[in-house]
């Protein structure tokens, strides 16, 4: 079985970002064979890609996680906590006594309760790493029966139920046991195997099984895509879309997501101190070219850092835009920047282009995930800027584990007491207009003091063969709906 216990390297914010910025996650191959009429298993084979920074194992385990293991809610594309585990919720009229009501029947993949009183232990175990500074505004939390979790706030907390959904809720031990609509159910090298989970909350999924196999380049897993061996490509690199969106036999299912890539900026160097040389940098950024030049017209401007479908942001809020000003003075300056991911490299050197022309030289340095962390997340800060594709939406609780003073994803040593007051201000905030001038706040305060170069809001691409029918909303990830995929034809499918 594969052990996917969470540990702790530094937190679990931290490795929450690091997987978000590095890894390329997907999944499955094997052989295309027929579920024919009678009844024989419907068998998905995921296939994903390594990039330069992921290993077998890590990238086997990022899929795996997200097949199995769900979190109390889950978050709608503008950035609200919607119901998952949990069935409802309640609050007091002063905001500090909030009750969690969970679905009925809820069970673990070993068979055992996800009662309150298993639920509550693990919140307990995770949610000083999850939340970060936010962690304080509660003081208890208990449970009230089988079915009710009560948390009892310090003060007003309006990401409570946002971080609810970034907790993983499993069973502590060597195995991964869950409630998510599959469950491993065998582990061989270099490939995964899981089953429906017939007890699952939602039904049980019509995939009977899932195979997750790890190629050894986006290119190869597409290859065999081609070759009808692999159903699920995970992340469609920018160089397949067009041979694979004139294909018959696949579809190719593109979406917006949360993640932004930008130029993430030690401000401890003494180069990046100045929060006018940093607006500067911001402002060398023309990101429509960058897009066109960098990401083939995939993608979508970061003029600042809200999510722009967030429910609180607005059009009218302060941007940067593309205003050019060279650096004064005969020295160039050279930011030596630490490049994560092989396939940002198109991205780095359109990015790279535009900042000498201001005069400053982006010396890129091609990394591996460990020497990412040991230079990044460990805290050493041995580096001048970084390229990433960091979770900042669809919520406001992403950016401010990433920008407030002392946040465990706060990589660049960020320090603002005006975007600490509005980040603090949308997290105590006691209704939808405190909430909204929280976030004008937050954008004026990073616009003026940026921490990073804000580039652009990513968008990523699922390809599937036609063999599976697929509920698909046009603005989520198709990968959501992967528990009601069926075979498009009740004669032909897929067998180990």
């Amino acid at each position: 079985m594969l052990n996917v216990k969470r540990s702790k390297p530094p937190n679990a914010v931290v490795r929450t970002a690091l997987a978000a910025a590095l890894l390329t996650w997907s999944g499955g191959c094997g052989r295309a064979v027929a579920v024919s009429t009678r009844h024989e298993p419907v068998v998905l084979h995921i296939g994903f890609g390594l990039s330069g920074t992921a290993t077998p194992k890590q990238g086997l385990r990022r899929t795996v996680t997200n097949l199995a293991v769900e979190g109390l809610t889950s978050l709608s594309r503008d950035g609200r906590s919607q119901p998952l585990l949990a069935d409802s919720w309640t609050t007091s009229a002063d905001g500090l006594t909030w009750r969690v009501h969970l679905r009925p029947d809820l069970t673990f993949h070993s068979g055992k309760p996800a009662d309150a009183d298993a639920i509550r232990r693990i919140l307990v175990a995770q949610l000083p790493d999850v939340m970060g500074p936010a962690y304080d505004d509660i003081a208890d939390i208990r449970t009230l029966s089988p079915r009710e979790i009560e948390f009892s706030l310090r003060r007003r907390s309006s990401m409570l139920m946002e971080d609810l959904g970034d907790a993983d809720i499993q069973e502590d031990g060597p195995a991964l046991s869950a409630t998510g609509p599959f469950s491993v159910a065998d582990e061989q090298p270099g490939e995964i195997l899981l089953r429906a989970n017939e007890r699952y909350h939602g039904g049980k999924p019509t995939v009977d099984r899932v195979l997750v196999k790890p190629y050894g380049s986006v290119r190869s897993a597409w290859a065999e895509m081609l070759r009808g061996q692999v159903d699920v490509l995970y992340d469609v690199g920018i160089d397949a879309l067009d041979s694979l969106e004139s294909s018959n036999d696949i579809g190719v299912f593109a979406f917006q997501r949360g993640y932004a890539y930008m130029l993430l900026l030690n401000v401890q160097r003494p180069e990046l101190r100045d929060p006018a040389f940093r607006r500067q940098l911001n402002m060398a950024i023309d990101r429509q070219a960058l897009i066109a030049e960098g990401l083939r017209g995939h993608g979508t401007p970061a003029t600042g850092p809200v999510w722009l479908n967030h429910w609180a942001y607005s059009g009218d809020l302060p941007q940067f835009a593309y205003r050019p000003q060279p650096i004064t003075g005969s020295r160039r300056i050279t930011l030596k920047c630490l490049l994560p991911e092989p396939s940002l490299e198109r991205l780095a050197l359109v990015l790279q282009r535009q900042l000498q022309a201001i005069g400053v030289d982006l010396e890129l340095e091609l990394v591996s995930l460990e020497q990412f962390a040991a230079r990044v997340a460990s805290g050493r800060g041995d580096f001048d800027a970084v390229i990433t594709d960091a979770q900042q939406g669809p919520n406001l609780g992403r950016p401010y584990k990433w920008w407030h003073s002392g946040a465990p994803a706060n990589f660049g040593h960020f320090s603002s007491a005006r975007v600490d007051a509005a980040l603090d201000s949308i997290r105590q905030a006691p209704d939808e207009t405190a909430y909204r001038a929280g976030v004008a706040a937050f954008q004026g305060a990073m616009i003026d003091d940026p921490p990073a170069v804000f580039l652009v809001w990513r968008e990523r691409a699922r390809a599937v063969s036609r063999r599976f029918v697929v509920p698909s909303d046009p603005k989520n990830d198709v990968l959501l709906s992967i528990r009601l995929w069926r075979p498009s034809d009740s004669t032909v499918a897929s067998t180990n």
